[in-house]
């Protein structure tokens, strides 16, 4: 096949999905899949290896850290980009995948034609956002217009705050969020960074000052408790 096009990997877990994609980009004529991956570990390689434009990854990726990957391909490959398929209508998800540095969001039930039209608009230099994730966006730019604090907390940090405050460990918020106990334990060092607290009362108070809503079981401010139980330092 003619290299000549805009090169794409494609990441995803399924075999007849990726089949299935690189057909319908390489009928369009202008881009070519030179790599394919089942996983991020091979992505990170296929990426080293293949000089390419475009990663077009699945926002699920069995045993990853999705967001952490992107974080890492993104530190290694800042001229390349990024587009995640199969994005659910999630405000938080899709606001996690936009700091993480996503440069393309196609959302679950996208039509066909929108997959090599994010393509085109991220290696031209900007972002898209198929039609079904719209919406989201707007929800998205209304939260965060609304949740600025003192703290600079982003909308996930906000949510774990509220859970920590609530007195759920690593795991529950992992397993509720269906994220890594290793995001979440990111997450924390992040909210302990920036609201300088050692204390579960200082959580407490902070968590209440933001109006977060979700307290639940042992909460007395006045318990000098520790805020990091599961920390290991």
């Amino acid at each position: 096949m003619d290299s000549d096009g805009i090169r794409i990997v494609v990441v995803d877990s399924h075999p007849i999905v990726r089949e299935g994609l690189r057909t319908f980009l390489e009928m369009q004529g202008d881009c070519v899949v030179i790599a394919e991956a089942g996983d991020t570990e091979a992505a990170l390689y296929a990426s080293e290896v293949h000089e390419h434009e475009v990663l077009l990854l699945s926002a699920s990726l069995p045993g990853s850290d999705i967001f952490e990957f992107i974080r890492t391909f993104k530190k290694n490959y800042p001229d390349r980009k990024t587009v995640v398929c199969y994005i659910g209508q999630d405000a938080s998800l899709l606001q996690e995948f936009k700091e993480c540095g996503t440069d393309g969001f196609i959302g679950q039930n996208a039509t066909s034609g929108e997959y090599a039209v994010a393509v085109k608009a991220v290696v031209e230099g900007g972002n898209f956002f198929s039609e079904n994730l719209t919406n989201i966006l707007f929800q998205v730019k209304y939260t965060a217009a609304n949740q600025k604090n003192a703290y600079d907390l982003t909308s996930r940090e906000l949510e774990i705050l509220s859970l920590l405050a609530s007195g759920y460990c690593n795991k529950e918020i992992a397993n509720k969020h269906d994220l890594s106990v290793r995001t979440v334990e990111t997450h924390r060092l992040n909210i302990r960074r920036k609201t300088k607290s050692n204390t579960l009362s200082h959580l407490v108070r902070i968590a209440r000052s933001l109006g977060l809503s979700n307290m639940a079981g042992n909460t007395d401010p006045d318990i000098d408790g520790k805020l990091y139980p599961e920390d290991k330092s």
